[in-house]
């Protein structure tokens, strides 16, 4: 029987004040189909239909003048149900031969044995303003295992969303603002989506890897967990990771020895030859699949057990090794919560026209990154606190002073964590309530724009107008 896991995950809600601008571009349909068949073939038909409404919707935009459709013809086939232009005038312009280049995914180049997969590149014709591009296509997957996980965020909105099944189930989401990205875009708001069609391998650690012995040789140190360490770290650090949708792949595990040759692979296949590796110099290795439903994007881990201890290791990143129970113990009293009450006394900056200002204290020993630090990307993993931070503060407030703009309410949760701030004046006195949780203490590359906003708010709306 077909197993079908499905989680949907709110990430976050937010309402910012920026000023309204027309968007670039607008969704009048995004929608997911999955389909499994009798035989345990699938079809996933995806359909997209976009109105662009400005020029940085044609030049800025990859994924609106062109769309980029990889997949693995040895087990997966393409078909283009529709690519067709609507113009602003209505006439109906489908897009030529010419415009659908076959070509290699760039980021299978540099490992020979992802040579197979394909990217279809589309160019979209006939662009102009008002005109509405439609594209419907379907990749039929010889396999009964399908991982998803996207988010239904766009960075411009979409006026219907739709995630279908074979059971008739319909998911639905109505006019959805844009990414935090986006200067332009008023509103944020943000949902993952994930689930599982078929059953999960179970992936086996190969116990020898002779064409490793000279290396394991020179990595060997004095004691087994260093040694443990530094081929742990040799894997993360000189074998090529391949961020290849482990779709393309049909989520298998090459074999330890081609890795090792190759030196590249996916993070399922760079699991498996830290598995190897390990076998080979005498550890107890097993692969384990350490996520509740869905691994996507998240690599497997390998456990090693040492001296009646179980150590679980990552073959994409570098940990200190220790113990699950280590690692709770360690992750509780690091996120011992911060709880702070003060009353803050009247002293104004005064301002021009009857105005004062009134500046927040910062909380310094709480989390601080000041956010004209942060740049808009980032490439690499970002260390943060997972401690909790509450503060309530209290001010008696002069008589006629009064809040300019009124209070202030923001409160959201997204794929890193959660922030309060509520600053309210009643009568002659102004209630603050800030609150910051952390939910990951390492931020990666696709959580960091997330991140990156709740330190943007964290670290602001501390000054404060008032009318005397």
């Amino acid at each position: 029987m077909k197993k079908i896991v499905l989680t949907i995950i709110t990430l976050a809600f937010a309402i910012t004040g920026m000023a309204q601008t027309q968007p670039d571009a607008e969704y009048n349909l995004i929608r997911r189909s999955y389909k499994v068949n009798k035989d345990g073939s699938m079809d996933i038909r995806y359909r997209k239909e976009i109105k662009l409404l400005r020029n940085r919707a044609i030049t800025a935009y990859a994924d609106k003048g062109e769309t980029f459709i990889s997949y693995n013809p040895s087990f997966e086939t393409l078909t283009i149900n529709e690519c067709y232009t609507i113009m602003a005038d209505g006439t109906k312009v489908v897009t030529p031969q010419n415009a659908f280049v076959l070509q290699l995914p760039a980021e299978c180049t540099d490992c020979g044995r992802l040579n197979d997969i394909r990217e279809m590149a589309i160019v979209h014709t006939a662009l102009e303003y008002n005109c509405t591009i439609v594209l419907d296509y379907t990749l039929h997957r010889n396999s009964s295992l399908l991982v998803e996980r996207f988010n239904l965020n766009q960075d411009c909105p979409v006026k219907r969303y739709e995630i279908r099944y074979a059971d008739g189930h319909t998911q639905i989401e109505n006019n959805l603002p844009q990414t935090v990205n986006d200067p332009y875009m008023p509103a944020r708001q943000g949902y993952d989506v994930e689930f599982q069609l078929g059953e999960k391998p179970i992936y086996t650690a190969e116990k020898e890897l002779p064409a490793a012995r000279t290396l394991l040789a020179n990595l060997k140190k004095s004691n087994s967990k260093e040694y443990i360490a530094a081929i742990r770290d040799w894997v993360v650090d000189y074998v090529h990771l391949n961020p290849v949708d482990p779709a393309r792949t049909n989520y298998t595990m090459t074999p330890a020895h081609d890795v090792f040759s190759s030196n590249c692979g996916t993070a399922i296949d760079k699991t498996g030859l830290l598995a190897a590796l390990l076998g080979e110099a005498g550890f107890q290795a097993t692969i384990v699949d350490g996520s509740i439903n869905v691994f996507g994007d998240r690599p497997l881990e390998v456990e090693v057990t040492l001296e009646g201890k179980a150590y679980r290791l990552s073959a994409s990143k570098k940990t200190p090794l220790m113990t699950e129970a280590e690692k709770a113990d360690a992750a509780n009293v690091a996120a011992a919560p911060i709880y702070k009450e003060s009353k803050l006394e009247w002293a104004p900056e005064a301002l021009a026209d009857g105005y004062v200002r009134i500046t927040l204290p910062n909380e310094v020993e709480g989390l601080h990154i000041d956010p004209a630090l942060l740049a808009p990307s980032r490439t690499s993993d970002l260390q943060a606190s997972l401690r909790p931070e509450y503060y309530h503060y209290t001010m008696e407030l002069p008589k006629g002073a009064t809040l300019i703009g009124g209070n202030i309410e923001i409160e959201y949760t997204n794929s890193v964590g959660s922030i309060q701030i509520v600053v309210k004046q009643k009568k002659n006195r102004l209630l603050v309530t800030r609150s910051l949780r952390l939910r990951k203490a390492v931020i990666t590359k696709a959580d960091y724009s997330s991140f990156r906003q709740l330190m943007i708010d964290w670290n602001g709306h501390k000054e404060l107008i008032f009318s005397l």
